[in-house]
């Protein structure tokens, strides 16, 4: 997969592509329905497959009063993404001046003029340009002036509710970060660089890596001790993450400590950027009396996360 900055081309060499437009934060379950619409179509015409997204998330821009936090940055988006085939993932730095653009000329000079596109796959209720002035019938109000044909794709439904980041992003800061991995398809992805620890994990028994808890508009669930796995440089292991300030000894600045059951080694060194995949919440953050009590607690944890992989494991044989 290509990433492209749209302001760094001037069109797609290929002869013509499908695409699909929007903000695509979490990359759920509904979004994989218009990406693999995408894929599909356009290996059927002989065409390039192209997902085109907002940097950042077009809400924190017009709506700027929302502060809006994310499910996935765009590092991570590219993570997601390239794992479903896609020919580019083309990126658009959204501002004010993007936002002013109108329907027509969306459509004539980026879709048309730079990506080439045939075919546009939309999702139900996707609206677009100034004002969101354009919908899926807009090809058709404005008498064809483009020969671009626009399918749209219904929600993805999940236990007779609607997958959407709205209601993911209300999951994951429950704490209910089973439910949220069940709509988005997949664990919940956090990127961060891996930062010394005081070394309290080696003390206690138990071994961490120490990340970093600095990105304030990204999503984050409660504290406490999630079943999760780490990846790096292509390969992964399972374990015990830990989120919070470390209430038992008496606080410090958030951040996760991963426990990994079957590792062996010094990656990722001090700096390097992992990806942590969340599967569930096990329990809430506490503070407890003394060193034994927690070593106890933790102890319990690593049986009862190693209990749910051992679950997981079976339920997909």
């Amino acid at each position: 997969m290509r990433i492209v900055n749209i302001n760094e081309i001037e069109c797609l060499a290929e002869a013509g592509s499908v695409v699909t437009v929007g903000n695509f934060d979490g990359v759920h379950l509904g979004h994989d329905l218009l990406i693999k619409d995408v894929v599909a179509r356009a290996a059927s015409m002989g065409l390039c497959s192209v997902i085109v997204t907002f940097e950042p998330h077009t809400r924190a821009v017009l709506f700027p009063e929302e502060k809006q936090q994310v499910l996935s940055t765009l590092e991570e988006k590219i993570i997601l993404i390239n794992r479903k085939n896609v020919d580019y993932l083309v990126y658009i730095p959204f501002d004010s001046n993007f936002a002013a653009i109108l329907a027509g000329d969306f459509i004539e000079n980026i879709l048309v003029k730079k990506l080439k596109a045939r075919q546009w796959v939309m999702g139900e209720g996707h609206r677009f340009g100034k004002n969101h002035a354009g919908n899926k019938n807009f090809p058709h109000d404005s008498k064809g002036k483009n020969d671009i044909y626009m399918v749209t794709d219904v929600s993805m439904t999940l236990n007779d509710r609607v997958v959407s980041s709205t209601e993911i992003r209300i999951a994951i800061t429950d704490g209910r970060v089973d439910e949220a991995v069940k709509m988005l398809g997949h664990q919940y992805l956090i990127l961060s660089h891996r930062v010394a620890g005081e070394k309290k994990g080696s003390q206690l028994g138990y071994p961490t890596f120490n990340f970093e808890c600095r990105n304030l508009n990204k999503v984050l669930p409660p504290p406490g001790i999630y079943a999760a796995e780490i990846e790096y440089k292509g390969r992964r292991w399972k374990g015990a993450m830990y989120f919070g300030d470390c209430p038992t000894f008496g606080n410090r600045d958030r951040h996760f400590e991963f426990h990994a059951f079957d590792y062996c080694g010094g990656e990722p060194v001090e700096g390097a950027v992992a990806s942590m995949w969340l599967n569930t919440r096990t329990r809430a953050d506490r503070a407890f009396d003394n060193k034994t009590l927690l070593i106890e607690a933790i102890k319990q944890d690593i049986e009862n996360i190693k209990k749910y992989f051992s679950q997981e494991k079976e339920q997909c044989q």
